[in-house]
C-alpha cells in the first residue's frame, strides 16, 4: 500500500457532534496534574523488548529515553535502569476489567512483572534456543480488549508505523484529550463512538477499504456492552471476540483473532501467523502451507507456551531480516534512537 499520510479531516460526522460526544465521555480523571512517581524492582524483565516487540501501538520511546504511552485511559512514562522500573503516571489508580488498581499494582499486572516465562527448548532446536536467550525479559502485556480488537483490524495489510498513525488518529479524533507534562495524549475511543462512523469516513481519511470493518465491529461490540464497556469481565470479552470470529465483515479473521487472544485475552497458547512467521517456519523448520496449517503446527508444538515460543522466533527472525531499525527489536532497544511514532503531541 505504501506510505500514507492521514489527514485530520472530520468528515462523516460534524465537528460539533464530535465535540459534544467527547465532552460527555466518561473516562479516567488524568489531567495536567503532577505525576504520580515510583519505582518497581524487577527480575528478568526487559521494558524495551516488551514495548517495541510489535504487540502494542500506543507506546513509543521519546528522545529523553522514556517510554511514553496510554494504557487503560491512563498516561504513563516508563524507564528501566538495570532491574529498576521507574514510572510517572497521570492518575493514582487505574480502572481495568478486574477492578480498580493502584499504579504499582497495575504495572505489575499489565507488564506481567512477576510472571517469568519458562520455555523448554528441544536440544536440537538451535533457533529457538538462540531466540529465547536473546529475548530474555520479554513479556506479553495485558492490553485493553476493545483497543486491541480495533488496533489489529487496522493492522491488516499495514506496516507497524502506519498502524500506529491510524490508531492514534482515531484516539485524537474520538477519544478524550489528556494534557500531561507539556504534551497532549488521548484515550482510546469507546465502542459507541466508533460505531457512529461510516465507510466514507475511513475512505476520506485514506485508511484503506479494510478499515471500514472497524465501524461494523464497533457496532457489534457496542450492542453487547450497552454503553458500559468498563463493566465487562475478561470472560465477557472472550465471548464477544469469539462471536466476532464467527461473524463475516468484522475483520477478525484467523490472524487478528489470534493476536487478540494472545495480547488481550490471556490465551498464551495462541500463535498469530503473518508473513514473517510464514517465512520463518519455511526457512528454519521446513513447514509450508496455509496460515492455518502453520498456526496449528506452532500451537501443537508449543502447547501452553506457544505464544512465547513464537514471539521469540518472530523477533529473532526480524532481527536478522528486518529492513528498518524498528523492525529489528533487539538492535533498536540497544540504540538511543527514538520511536518514529509517538502517541502524543506538544501542547499549543
Amino acid at each position: 500500500m505504501g506510505e500514507i499520510s492521514i489527514t485530520h479531516r472530520r468528515q462523516g460526522l460534524a465537528a460539533r457532534e464530535r465535540a459534544r460526544y467527547v465532552a460527555n465521555r466518561r473516562g479516567n480523571h488524568a489531567s495536567s496534574r503532577q505525576p504520580e512517581t515510583g519505582r518497581i524492582e524487577t527480575r528478568e524483565f526487559n521494558l524495551g523488548y516488551t514495548l517495541a516487540g510489535g504487540q502494542v501501538f500506543r507506546w513509543g520511546r521519546d528522545v529523553d529515553g522514556w517510554w511514553k504511552g496510554v494504557a487503560y485511559d491512563t498516561v504513563f512514562h516508563l524507564r528501566q535502569v538495570g532491574d529498576t522500573l521507574m514510572y510517572r503516571a497521570g492518575a493514582s489508580s487505574v480502572a481495568t476489567y478486574l477492578g480498580e488498581m493502584s499504579v504499582t499494582g497495575f504495572l505489575e499486572w499489565y507488564l506481567r512483572l512477576n510472571e517469568r516465562p519458562r520455555i523448554r527448548v528441544p536440544r536440537s532446536d538451535r533457533y529457538l534456543r538462540r531466540a529465547r536467550d536473546l529475548l530474555k525479559g520479554f513479556r506479553f502485556v495485558r492490553q485493553m480488549p476493545f483497543e486491541c480488537v480495533i488496533s489489529y483490524i487496522l493492522s491488516v495489510q499495514a506496516h507497524m508505523n502506519l498502524t500506529k498513525r491510524r490508531v492514534n488518529f482515531l484516539a485524537e479524533s474520538w477519544g478524550r484529550e489528556v494534557a500531561y507534562m507539556g504534551r497532549k495524549y488521548c484515550t482510546f475511543p469507546e465502542p459507541d463512538a466508533l460505531a457512529r462512523l461510516k465507510g466514507p469516513y475511513f475512505r476520506s481519511n485514506r485508511f484503506g477499504w479494510r478499515s471500514e470493518r472497524v465501524a461494523e465491529t464497533a457496532r457489534f461490540v457496542s450492542e453487547r456492552t450497552r454503553g458500559e464497556p468498563g463493566k465487562l469481565t475478561l470472560d465477557d470479552w472472550r465471548e464477544i471476540v469469539d462471536a466476532l470470529k464467527k461473524r463475516a465483515g468484522t475483520g477478525v479473521g484467523l490472524k487478528v483473532g489470534k493476536c487478540i487472544d494472545l495480547f488481550a485475552l490471556e490465551r498464551l497458547d495462541a500463535v498469530p501467523v503473518d508473513t514473517w512467521v510464514l517465512k520463518m517456519a519455511r526457512e528454519w523448520y521446513h513447514i509450508e502451507g496455509t496460515d492455518r496449517r502453520v498456526c496449528e503446527w506452532a500451537e501443537a508444538r508449543g502447547g501452553r507456551s506457544a505464544g512465547y515460543m513464537n514471539e521469540y522466533l518472530f523477533a529473532y527472525y526480524r532481527e536478522l531480516n528486518g529492513p528498518s531499525p524498528e523492525d529489528r527489536v533487539i538492535s533498536f532497544c540497544a540504540s538511543d534512537a527514538p520511536s518514529a511514532e509517538l502517541p502524543m503531541r506538544d501542547e499549543g
